[in-house]
């Protein structure tokens, strides 16, 4: 049976734009740096994401949000909880790298 039970809305407003931006810096990646294979897996993730967690959230139980649903998966073991568990953290790591890429350019360009 179908739930409209979901997260608050300024939960979806915080993802979808760390998504939006997480495609944005991937295609500047690709234009500034020619990390094109790098980036190119962080969009299909990035959009292949929400993607895999709507389908699979579809039929979610009675007063269960995605949250609650998704964790449910994963610890049952579903491969779908665990792609996105992936996707997450592959995503925070490339976030991770983005920014300390960008903290060595700038000590090199001050002390070089």
């Amino acid at each position: 049976m179908y739930s409209t039970e979901t997260l608050p809305q300024w939960f979806w407003i915080l993802y979808y734009s760390l998504t939006i931006l997480t495609i944005a810096s991937a295609l500047l990646s690709i234009k500034k740096q020619g990390y094109i294979w790098r980036a190119m897996l962080t969009i299909f993730v990035t959009i292949s994401i929400p993607v895999v967690g709507m389908v699979n959230g579809i039929y979610r139980g009675e007063n269960q949000n995605e949250l609650e649903q998704w964790l449910s998966h994963l610890r049952t073991g579903e491969l779908w909880a665990f792609y996105l568990l992936f996707g997450y953290i592959y995503v925070i790591v490339w976030w991770g790298s983005l920014i300390r890429k960008r903290k060595n350019a700038g000590r090199v360009s001050r002390h070089g």
